[in-house]
């Protein structure tokens, strides 16, 4: 058994993502010891995928970037023979002796490159700790089973958003990552995009769809941890729809808000107005995950106002020069909304009912979405 970098890196990541269906979609198929059983090996599988992804990518500008002694006599030979259809990690791999840098170093080296994101690095430190601890110890599911899931989502999130438009450019793996017909390449052949289940066989169609639904999930797990202060929101949020001033502020500007999603259990908000602002756009929630942030965004993406949880503030957009929320298919600024602030683009404020009023007051002075 042979394998390319590349090709390892899809193997790899293959298996990872087999075995995060079985207990991400189909929890209802296995048992609980095959279940945990499978988010070790999803785990393990995702930290080697992504470390071999990693090297991947940046030996396609730097072919010895990722070893430990650059100028060993054994790299020099292996030099020597690198030719059209052979490369130097090819070469080393087939020789089999030879040390390359370790996971830590190639996130390091890679972020450093290509991002520069505390994000992308805190997220794979995160899986990297979580890959240790699981194979060694194990993982108490009953404590950590909400952060076990989200450090995968965000993996998986690195992987689609921040690795995949270098990835692409790759000849021996951008086939995994493009291919979307009627019929896919795997790294085991060409198979149906869906399996039996209609479930996605691609990658990329798979973390898409994965992307795009997931982050309302998040959102539900973290509002359940009283640690996230999702709770401290929401419960703000119930006050506000009872309040007299707030009802005195719409009446005031003719304007009636009617919520078509309201579930504070899950910080899960949709609502549309009625009366002087009958044509304007819905605004939805959306959350950031990795930020434990929660922003009220009109159809279009524009950012109202944003709640950053962990700080207990409150950032309203000047009505005028909005900012875009970041889509699920998007790279993630780091914290976009302190740098908007330094910019003038928004005003922070200590998340209370006196604020939260004037966040909605600013979204019925706002120009159309």
């Amino acid at each position: 058994m042979k394998y390319t970098l590349a090709k390892n890196a899809v193997s790899s990541l293959s298996i990872a993502i087999e075995n995060f269906k079985k207990f991400y979609y189909f929890t209802d198929e296995y048992s609980q010891s095959e279940q945990d059983e499978s988010t070790k090996i999803c785990i393990i599988f995702l930290e080697n995928a992504i470390e071999l992804l990693l090297k991947t990518i940046l030996v396609s500008t730097d072919p010895k970037v990722i070893y430990k002694n650059t100028e060993s006599q054994i790299i020099r030979k292996a030099e020597a023979k690198v030719n059209e259809t052979l490369q130097l990690e090819d070469i080393l791999i087939s020789e089999g002796n030879f040390q390359t840098i370790t996971y830590t170093d190639a996130v390091k080296i890679y972020n450093n490159h290509y991002y520069k994101s505390e994000k992308v690095f805190n997220i794979l430190d995160t899986l990297g700790k979580t890959r240790n601890a699981i194979t060694h110890f194990g993982i108490d599911r009953a404590y950590t089973w909400d952060e076990l899931i989200i450090c995968i989502l965000n993996s998986f999130d690195v992987i689609y958003n921040y690795l995949y438009p270098q990835l692409i450019k790759l000849e021996d793996i951008a086939v995994y990552f493009t291919s979307d017909d009627l019929f896919v390449n795997t790294i085991h052949g060409v198979e149906p995009l869906f399996d039996d289940d209609f479930v996605y066989n691609n990658i990329v169609d798979f973390l898409d769809e994965l992307m795009g639904t997931s982050k309302k999930y998040t959102c539900s797990l973290r509002a359940a941890n009283p640690n996230s202060k999702i709770s401290e929101f929401t419960e703000l949020i119930k006050i506000l729809l009872e309040d007299n001033k707030f009802e005195q502020m719409l009446a005031h500007n003719n304007v009636h808000i009617e919520f078509y999603t309201c579930d504070f259990e899950n910080n899960d908000f949709g609502f549309e107005f009625h009366g002087d602002l009958e044509d304007r756009d819905a605004i939805n929630s959306c959350y950031s995950p990795y930020f434990n942030v929660t922003a009220f965004c009109g159809e279009c993406g524009n950012i109202y106002f944003l709640i950053e949880h962990d700080k207990h503030e409150l950032y309203i957009y000047d009505r005028n020069n909005f900012r875009k929320w970041t889509q699920y298919y998007e790279a993630e600024p780091d914290k976009q909304w302190l740098k908007d602030f330094t910019d003038g683009f928004c005003n922070k404020f200590n998340l209370s009912k006196r604020n939260l009023i004037l966040a909605f007051e600013n979204i019925i002075m706002s120009t159309d979405d």
